[in-house]
């Protein structure tokens, strides 16, 4: 499979599975090539330990091409952090990875899902309004790490069917 290749929605969910304390360093290292604002993997190990833990990883041949960090308190699930690997963005996985904890985090009682998304972020943009995403808030000058100038970030969020 080359980085690009797009794959079938059914190919690409079948590389999901739900991410463990043992995936930490994997994907810290992700998460740091991926964002200015870096997590450990001991911070990555406590998420996934934690109660409200809902975050899946996608895996090929043992390698990880992404993960979505996020849990569920009550009825809300909330996205912490999506990345894939360079290599294959543009590929779905993102879409597929979306997919997947809104699947998971409906079966764990979530009746919506928030995130929130720098709002110069074009490509999470298009794929959280073709996903049904709505921006119900802003954060002014919410990410500063990393950057001259600030951005704020779009709080969103999309109602599941139940």
């Amino acid at each position: 499979m080359t980085g690009r290749e797009r794959l079938s929605q059914t190919r690409l969910l079948e590389a999901l599975r739900a991410a463990e304390p043992t995936d930490a360093d994997a994907i810290a290292a992700l998460q740091q090539a991926s964002f200015d604002d870096q997590w450990s993997a001991d911070s990555v190990a406590r998420l996934l330990s934690g109660p409200a833990n809902l975050s899946v990883v996608a895996e090929r041949e043992g390698r990880l091409l992404g993960f979505l960090m996020g849990q569920c308190v009550v009825d809300t699930a909330e996205v912490l952090a999506v990345a894939v690997d360079a290599e294959v963005r543009r590929a779905g996985w993102g879409a597929a990875l979306l997919t997947g904890f809104e699947r998971v985090a409906s079966v764990s009682g979530a009746e919506r899902v928030i995130l929130d998304v720098a709002a110069d972020n074009g490509p999470a943009l298009a794929l959280y309004t073709a996903r049904g995403y709505e921006t119900v808030a802003r954060r002014d000058r919410y990410y500063a790490s990393g950057r001259a100038d600030p951005v704020d970030a779009l709080v969103m969020a999309k109602n599941l069917a139940i």
